[in-house]
């Protein structure tokens, strides 16, 4: 697929509501009093209606979830606007997630706002996060390192299970291409008011393909699958009209078969947990939480000749949040963060496996019928690196009462990870390696300015954003050293129209992302992305379609690794009885198109998929 007929397509999508009357199309104030009544909770860390968040924010609810019949929160992720995924194979292996052209490193991922990922690599694994039990996700595009600290650089990805507003039961089970099966359900009992238990337990599991066929090894040649089991809990219970308590965790289980030609280990299993209490003070004009969070992140991998060797990370937190509102237009926001980190490795020691960061944030939010305006200030203060300092700014003017123009700018830093500082001294055939425990935290500032519309036919956005990435973090063969500079800017267009009974998001990014040292592209970073996701309701049945198109990018630093263009179309449809029964059914890769993200690994062939789920 070339850009040529991308374009078209688009095109095509785009004059297609033209000739729709404004009757049959969404009206904007339709759109405006949906807009007005969606609340979010991740851009400045306070509920928010939509309509006064100022950064791009991108929401997936369960009936969206359930209705494209995703398998992992990567998989709904590289639908959204400002998103590029590579998979090192199907569901389970590893996926860099690339928003605004920066690494999985560089996004704050959250679930239920509790900072997770592994302190080792910097980054959560999200092709390994079951979706059941998940209640919607937001996804902010541009930096919110001032609001949440490192990590937040090119955007923040916050996952919500609780659910304390009675959602119905629900066990479902599905079956599909490669042998792979899930069979969950969710127990739900109670309501905000008067408090709330839910219960989510599933299970997934995949023979898998062989998703390095072309490897030399001849370990790499059996098939690679993957077995998961998830428990999700969450429960609350109202005092009085003040007070709230909340606790939730997880846990998961996973074991992953996958192919690494240079090392011989080829398996890994993993422990995953989390747990958090949390009480919520509420009156009318102030609200205050405090939470106390401990998590951890263990791995064992090993293989034939391979030597076992388990790695784990474990991570107490305190959060405590609050939000003043001085009046009907402003809000005063402001808290302190907390958390520690401990590195245990079986197989060699790290030079170092401690380090705790502290922090202070302020911010205030003002809106009013034309105007908007947010800042906000940080201070953190890490045992391994310093102080940081960084900023936020943004405002946004109501031109007419159908454009808006928001402009932004903020700053932001990524600090190095426990690998990149304190991995032990480590020699092979390939020379040797350890880690750099001189590494000062990469930095960056980003500026951004957007239009956005509500018109009687479609509602769009229309954005550009600059990067500018100093002390970038780079191998120069036998350890870490801060020398690179990178500079990106993109261009982003979303539109959201309805046909009839059918509703439309076209999106495209133009992404520049480039080494400013060597003046090449940044890896798997393409240039030009397209995507089209429709749905379409009439009588007991949904259908929902999907096209993602990815140009040209390169595998390597070097430029010279080239992964072709592809197109992916995927369709999923859906029939609910009045039972609370339904039936579903995807087929993925319609096309059967023969595509890598990552140079030597295979993609999913066409696939099948089909389930039931049974709500009560």
């Amino acid at each position: 697929m070339n850009k040529s007929f991308l374009a078209i397509a688009v095109a095509a999508s785009l004059s297609s509501y033209a000739s729709f009357s404004l009757a049959e199309a969404t009206s904007p104030n339709e759109r405006a009093q949906s807009t007005n009544e969606t609340m979010v909770v991740t851009a400045n860390r306070v509920e928010q209606q939509l309509k006064d968040v100022l950064a791009p924010i991108e929401i997936v609810d369960r009936e969206q979830i359930d209705a494209i019949q995703a398998k992992s929160v990567s998989e709904v992720l590289r639908r959204l606007p400002g998103v590029q995924v590579a998979n090192q194979g199907g569901v389970g292996q590893n996926a860099e997630l690339y928003i605004r052209g920066r690494s999985s490193k560089n996004t704050l991922v959250l679930i239920n706002g509790v900072r997770i990922g592994s302190a080792t690599t910097g980054s959560a694994n999200l092709s390994a996060i079951p979706l059941d039990g998940v209640q919607r996700i937001e996804v902010i595009r541009g930096a919110r390192a001032a609001v949440y600290g490192s990590d937040a650089v090119s955007g923040v990805v916050n996952i919500i299970t609780t659910n304390k507003n009675g959602s119905p039961s629900r066990v479902k089970m599905g079956a599909g291409s490669f042998g792979s099966y899930n069979l969950g359900g969710t127990l739900s009992l109670g309501d905000a008011q008067n408090g709330w238990v839910n219960l989510t337990a599933t299970h997934q599991a995949s023979n898998g393909y062989n998703i390095q066929p072309t490897s030399s090894n001849p370990i790499d040649a059996d098939d690679d699958g993957y077995t998961s089991q998830y428990l999700v809990l969450d429960m609350g219970k109202r005092l009085d009209q003040h007070w709230l308590l909340k606790a939730n965790g997880y846990y998961q289980k996973q074991n992953v078969e996958f192919d690494n030609p240079w090392t011989g280990v080829d398996k890994s299993d993993s422990d995953l947990y989390s747990v958090s209490i949390a009480s919520e003070y509420t009156r009318s004009n102030f609200d205050s939480s405090l939470a106390l969070t401990s998590n951890q992140d263990k791995a064992k991998s090993y293989g034939q000749g391979a030597e076992e060797g388990t790695i784990s990370t474990n991570r107490i937190a305190v959060n405590w949040n609050n939000n003043l509102k001085v009046n009907s237009e402003l809000s005063l926001i402001g808290g302190v963060d907390w958390y520690k980190d401990k590195v245990d490795n079986t197989t060699k020691a790290m030079t170092k496996d401690t380090r705790d960061n502290g922090a202070v944030f302020l911010g205030a939010l003002y809106n009013q019928d034309r105007f908007s305006l947010e800042g906000n200030v940080r201070h953190d203060d890490n045992s391994a690196y310093g102080n940081y300092n960084t900023y936020q700014l943004g405002g946004g003017i109501n031109i007419t009462d159908q454009f808006k123009f928001v402009a932004m700018h903020g700053t932001a830093f990524k600090a190095p990870t426990f690998n990149e500082l304190y991995w032990p001294k480590e020699c092979g055939p390939w020379g040797c390696y350890e880690g750099n425990p001189n590494l000062v935290p990469e930095e960056s500032s980003t500026s951004e300015i957007a239009l956005e519309g509500e018109l009687a036919l479609f509602g769009f956005r229309l954005g550009a954003y600059r990067s500018n990435v100093d002390e970038m973090i780079a191998s120069n063969g036998s350890t870490n050293v801060n020398i690179n500079k990178a500079k990106i800017e993109g261009i982003e267009v979303v539109t959201r129209f309805d046909t009839g009974a059918i509703t439309h998001e076209v999106s495209y990014d133009y992404l520049d992302a480039k080494d400013e040292s060597t003046g090449k592209d940044l890896v798997r970073r393409a240039r030009h992305s397209g995507k089209w996701n429709a749905s379409y309701n009439i009588a007991s049945w949904r259908f929902d379609l999907s096209y993602l198109y990815q140009g040209k990018r390169y595998n390597d630093a070097a430029n010279t690794d080239v992964l072709d263009p592809y197109s992916l179309v995927d369709i999923a449809g859906t029939y609910y009885f009045d039972n609370g029964l339904s039936l579903g059914a995807k087929v993925g890769n319609l096309l059967n198109e023969e595509y890598e993200t990552v140079s030597g690994y295979k993609t999913p062939e066409r696939n099948y998929y089909v389930n039931a789920m049974y709500e009560f």
